[in-house]
């Protein structure tokens, strides 16, 4: 399970719901969020949130939060089948 700050989440969210591909995730995202629970990403969603995370995190100022990197870091895994 990856944690993520609310700041981090909200920017998350946003950026997905920005997407063609991320509004899925977003929905899915955005459902666990209200309920105050875990996030349940089909593949498809993974991906799309890989994607925009491997689009955002090189261009933030400084260093990342780590939870944004250990989300990216745990989708790519999950995705490569680990």
């Amino acid at each position: 399970m990856v944690a993520l700050t609310a700041e981090d989440a909200a920017t998350l969210l946003k950026r997905l719901e920005g997407s063609d591909s991320g509004r899925a995730a977003a929905g899915t995202f955005s459902v666990s969020a209200n309920a105050s629970t875990s996030v349940t990403f089909t593949d498809v969603e993974k991906i799309a949130v890989l994607d925009a995370l491997q689009d955002w995190l090189p261009s933030m100022e400084g260093i990342p939060s780590s939870g944004l990197g250990k989300l990216q870091a745990a989708l790519a895994h999950d995705l490569d089948g680990g």
